[in-house]
């Protein structure tokens, strides 16, 4: 199955009026429109009238609109698919507009003892909540004994979703401005200087342009439709999806991971207590920072990535031929990274054996190592190449890191990859006369500061965080949480699962710890001792997963409010999953399924 179903879509999704739209988003199979499906509630008329003008049913029932699944598709038995359309202002019940968001589920396969339907978010934003389940919803599902249906969902602006943040007439034309802006990455070395500081000065202005020139081909596109794409639309998109599908009484039960902890924290917040279920958030980000000014989010996330890869060297200088570095100590070794980047920022160096002829640059070395710390399993690659940098090889490091050219791409829809930066954009306070948006000079000494405070390899990793003051689209907010985000003790039923790493590289253990205090007895907090990389299922812990089994399934909650699970995986080690998984009384298909679950990170987050 390596090809994804494609959900057909409606054609009449509305558009902005402000641009004409289109021929990306316009043209989808006519046989699709039977899959349409209506939000029943403050706006059945105008539903209802939009029905009629298509010469299609309501399928009303008492629980409200009639989800009108289908099969996805040989190869995928066991899932369905739908189309469920919702207001795109919950706010304004006579804006008539509508968003269609994109939804499969994997049924229940305890049918006897079936508990209801998880909603699941990979993270991002950016996510694509139908591929993660289409990959890993049987893994999910075994781990909760075949007992929940496994929802995935595209957010507003996602994937198959519409209308959904295309800013590019191709894939080929993302791919060519994506080369121009170099991804928004900056090009620095370790040793910072006054002549670097003026580099980085320069480079901010540049890629603030690059930033301008996209937001507003964006806008161009998807018109004001851009403001209504933040985590609290979604929220009321998973209320109301809910209440289709499972029906009014039935409780939201959501699992997220990255981003999708925004996402479970606003819902914990956004919907009454008595909507919800079970919660589980894995890989935590701190919503208070995350809804502040752009120039201020997300900073405390990146307080262990130079921990999760002072562990990556320590790890390797004993991992001996499993780590052609191993010849070094563990200084050594970050003292060789920092060289090489240094270098590379002074001297860049051609790179002739791939097929397009190219340059290390700093850069490359910096993106490599940011991406491998999600994931220990990256870490034997990470070795090797900055191994063979050392040598003189760059081809390594260039390879990993540069986007590759899809041959068809001018026939291909735009993905949209730079929908990240609009929702998270839409999330944020906006600026105005009393807070003016930032300078170039003053973006750049903010990214010193992270420099300085988080890591010099590795502190910019969010730099493009800062631009949303150029995606004049999304203002004003038109969804954006105006809250609070603590709880009273005891508010909540069931009280929700909070995991996190040790050293997680940009969702900290410390915002996980802040959530848990925030939340009081409403959370419960499990922390893989000494585990290394974003979100739980990057170092395998059967006592996590034993965890996640009982609370979901039994409704087991963890006795003391923050509990310790030690991790089964190491690095450099190869993980022989049989030594752990036939262990006297385990579930051996949960286990085997927690060891299958390999999630993959998109958007800001990845």
């Amino acid at each position: 199955m390596s090809k994804l179903p494609l959900h057909a879509l409606p054609e009449d999704v509305a558009l902005s009026s402000r641009a004409p739209a289109p021929r990306v988003l316009l043209k989808y199979a006519a046989a699709a429109v039977a899959g349409l499906v209506f939000w029943a509630s403050h706006v059945q008329g105008f539903t209802e009238q939009i029905n009629r003008s298509l010469g299609l049913s309501s399928h009303l029932t008492q629980g409200g609109t009639a989800v009108n699944w289908k099969s996805c598709g040989d190869g995928y038995e066991g899932y369905q698919c739908a189309n469920i359309t919702l207001p795109l202002d919950y706010h304004n019940s006579s804006d008539p507009r509508t968003v269609t968001i994109s939804v499969n589920r994997y049924l229940a396969t305890n049918v006897t003892h079936r508990k209801g339907a998880v909603f699941i978010n990979p993270g991002g934003p950016g996510g694509s909540g139908t591929s993660s389940a289409f990959t890993k919803a049987i893994s999910f599902s075994k781990i909760l004994r075949g007992q929940y249906d496994i929802v995935g969902f595209d957010p507003r602006g996602i994937n198959q979703t519409q209308p959904y943040l295309s800013c590019f007439q191709s894939d080929l034309d993302r791919e060519v401005f994506n080369k121009m802006s170099n991804g928004f990455s900056l090009n620095l070395p370790v040793n910072i200087t006054s002549e670097v500081a003026a580099d980085l000065e320069r480079q901010v202005t540049f890629l603030s342009s690059a930033a301008a020139s996209l937001a507003a081909k964006c806008f161009e596109r998807v018109g004001d439709y851009m403001a209504y794409f933040g985590t609290e639309a979604v929220v009321r998109d998973i209320d109301a999806m809910s209440k289709l599908i499972e029906g009014e009484d039935a409780r939201v039960n959501f699992w997220g991971f990255s981003y999708g902890t925004i996402i479970g924290q606003y819902l914990i917040k956004i919907l009454a207590p008595e909507r919800i279920g079970r919660v589980m958030i894995d890989g935590v980000v701190n919503p208070t920072v995350w809804s502040s000014y752009p120039i201020e989010a997300y900073h405390e996330g990146l307080d262990n990535v130079d921990d999760v890869l002072s562990s990556f060297a320590h790890s390797c200088a004993s991992a001996g031929d499993a780590c052609p570095l191993s010849y070094m100590d563990a200084p050594s070794i970050l003292s060789s990274i920092d060289n090489l980047i240094n270098t590379l920022y002074t001297n860049p160096a051609p790179v002739t054996d791939l097929d397009v002829p190219a340059v290390a640059t700093a850069a490359n070395v910096r993106q490599l190592l940011f991406h491998s710390m999600y994931k220990i399993q990256t870490w034997p690659d990470l070795a090797e190449h900055i191994y063979n940098g050392l040598q003189g090889n760059f081809t390594g490091i260039v390879n990993a890191t540069t986007s590759k050219v899809n041959p068809n791409g001018a026939s291909l829809p735009d993905t949209s990859q730079f929908s990240t930066m609009p929702i998270y954009c839409s999330d944020t306070k906006d600026y105005d006369s009393e807070r003016k948006p930032p300078s170039p000079a003053e973006i750049a000494e903010s990214t010193l500061s992270n420099l300085k405070n988080y890591s010099y390899r590795m502190g910019d990793g969010f730099f493009s965080l800062s631009l949303c003051h150029e995606w004049h689209g999304v203002s004003p907010r038109r969804s954006r949480y105006e809250g609070t985000f603590e709880l009273e003790d005891n508010v909540l039923d069931t009280p929700i699962l909070v995991f996190s790493n040790t050293y997680d590289p940009v969702t900290s253990l410390g915002s996980a710890m802040y959530a848990n205090r925030r939340l009081g007895n409403n959370a419960r907090l499990v922390q893989q001792k000494n585990g290394w990389g974003h979100c739980s299922t990057s170092q395998k812990s059967f006592c996590t997963q034993d965890v996640i089994t009982a609370y979901m399934v039994d409704g087991v909650v963890p006795a003391q409010n923050h509990t310790f699970c030690e991790v089964d995986e190491r690095p450099f080690v190869p993980f022989n999953e049989s030594m752990w998984i036939q262990d006297e009384g385990s579930d051996v298909e949960a286990r085997r399924a927690w060891v299958d679950l390999d999630l993959e990170w998109d958007g800001l987050l990845r």
